[in-house]
């Protein structure tokens, strides 16, 4: 639990937290019970000192916390094709053959590589690594499932990916249009 307010945005420290015994009866499911835990999230809200700090109070463990530092995660739906193939660890180079408005691509991340193949091919990302699904399930393990919107009917799965910053506006809006293709590379 924080031994001071913690301000939501801001990281944890060590010396923000500390560990205090109760009944284990009042201790709520997703309370984190090491300091370890807490070190390096993020609190989504002000929380209040001495409060029991709940996992879903502090974003970065999970998914975010296994992908390489310098990186980001993305959520992309890739052709039927690729998703059932991928594993957690894997390497990708993820394109689309996507033409936007009156034929013209989208933004590539990698600006200088153009359409070298003549075929409207874009790169969006080289190298991303796969990473491990949201429901912890074994089908396809680099997949989950997001909630859709108002009905909370599953929506396509997505593959989680860690990238690079600069490729992570180009690939999201290109997943956005169901048009990514993965390329396994070692």
């Amino acid at each position: 639990m924080p031994v001071h307010p913690l301000v939501a945005g801001e990281e944890v420290d060590a010396e923000d937290v500390t560990v205090r015994a109760v009944p284990a009866g009042l201790v709520p499911d997703g309370v984190l019970t090491d300091t370890g835990d807490a070190v390096g999230r993020v609190p989504a809200v002000d929380v209040p000192a001495g409060l029991p700090l709940h996992s879903t109070l502090v974003a970065g463990g999970g998914v975010v916390a296994q992908a390489p530092d310098g990186t980001v995660v993305v959520p992309v739906r890739l052709d039927d094709a690729a998703t059932g193939l991928l594993r957690p660890g894997d390497r990708v180079d993820l394109v689309t053959t996507d033409a936007g408005p009156s034929g013209t691509h989208p933004e590539s991340a990698h600006p200088d590589e153009g359409d070298a193949a003549g075929d409207g091919t874009r790169h969006l990302a080289r190298r991303a690594l796969v990473l491990p699904g949201l429901g912890g399930g074994a089908a396809g393990a680099g997949t989950g499932s997001l909630l859709g919107g108002v009905t909370g009917e599953p929506s396509e799965p997505v593959t989680l990916v860690a990238v690079g910053p600069e490729e992570a506006p180009a690939l999201s809006a290109a997943s956005g249009r169901g048009t990514v293709s993965a390329v396994l590379v070692p």
